[in-house]
């Protein structure tokens, strides 16, 4: 596993080139899914198309230096209702699929930054849930156990960072569907503030809330994604205004505060509330305070996703298609939806 940052400087000081790595990550990636096939995957890129990328890499460094070129030679993935320009978009229903006259806004950004496409990733249909099991594609496994959960919608999109096969890939988020499969899979996941970053060439889930997620190893490496990706001049403006840089975590004052439910009423599982429990203990012989906070509004909020007004945002999307093609949906999802 190796990070963006340390990529790029291996790039830089000639110990390795991109047609090498790039070459040397998509077999291994192939043979993976040839052995077993690998549900993290809904396509694969096509010697043609890597081929295709690493030309256009070599015009680019032409023009500037690899310094100069953020993500040069960087692979990624992108979750499979975001579109690519002759890849398929599915959101995880073959039945739905078309393909785009273009490339996303982030794709484009990203590919013009040096980044080499190397597959697009498995997640629960249309965007629906968090679970990462909804999917005729397969259920993607937690990285870690395959007893559990891997988390969604974004499940293949965190397993395939996680497992080293690229160095970042975007998921979308509206309801956690990035942060929690890269919570479940130990790595970082990044939900940009609404609106710094286009969703334009994002199939919805519901429109109004949806934001691209950036999954990663690293903050650091997260950063170097989303300075990429933000829209435009005045939208880094706006964010440097209200978000300035962080402290390190070493310059905080102490103790930290972490925040703690109220009420966990919304831990419906007695095993979840142990877990839960555990885990502030485990934390106690830190150096923190703990801090009780009211999750009531934010658990109200959650739910008007799935059970309030915001799901007709997710019927308005589908709705011809789901008149067309009922029996083309996951279950779960089309319960939801028809809701």
């Amino acid at each position: 596993m190796i990070t963006i940052k340390e990529l790029h400087q291996r790039y830089q000081s000639g110990e390795i080139t991109p047609q090498k790595y790039i070459l040397d990550a998509i077999n291994t990636i192939r043979s993976i899914s040839s052995e077993e096939k690998d549900p993290a995957w809904i396509s694969i890129a096509t010697d043609a198309q890597i081929s295709k990328q690493l030309k256009n890499l070599d015009l680019l460094s032409k023009e500037k230096s690899i310094a100069q070129i953020p993500l040069y030679g960087i692979p990624f993935a992108i979750k499979d209702n975001i579109d690519a320009y002759e890849w398929e978009t599915t959101a995880a229903c073959p039945d739905f699929a078309f393909e785009p006259a273009k490339n996303a806004t982030v794709v484009q950004k990203l590919i013009d930054a040096g980044a080499i496409l190397l597959g697009k990733t498995n997640l629960d249909q249309f965007a629906t849930g968090l679970v990462g099991t909804r999917s005729p594609y397969g259920a993607v496994p937690n990285t870690f156990d395959p007893k559990y959960v891997s988390g969604g919608s974004s499940s293949g999109s965190a397993s395939v960072v996680a497992r080293g096969l690229v160095c970042f890939s975007l998921g979308t988020d509206t309801a956690g569907s990035g942060r929690i499969p890269a919570a479940f899979n130990n790595i970082v996941g990044t939900k940009p503030t609404p609106g710094l970053v286009s969703t334009e060439g994002v199939f919805p889930a519901c429109k109004t809330l949806d934001c691209v997620s950036i999954m990663t190893l690293t903050a650091a490496d997260a950063n170097i994604v989303l300075d990429v990706m933000k829209s435009n001049a005045q939208d880094r403006a706006i964010e440097a205004q209200f978000h300035p840089i962080p402290k390190t975590i070493s310059s905080f004052a102490r103790p930290i505060r972490i925040g703690i439910p109220s009420s966990c009423q919304f831990l419906d599982d007695g095993r979840y509330q142990k877990s839960f429990n555990n885990a502030i203990e485990n934390v106690k012989g830190l150096d923190v305070e703990f801090v009780q906070v009211d999750i009531d509004p934010f658990v109200k909020a959650g739910k008007l996703l799935y059970d309030g007004p915001w799901v007709a945002e997710r019927f308005a999307v589908t709705e011809d298609f789901l008149n067309s093609h009922p029996d083309s949906f996951d279950p779960s999802v089309k319960k939801i939806v028809q809701s």
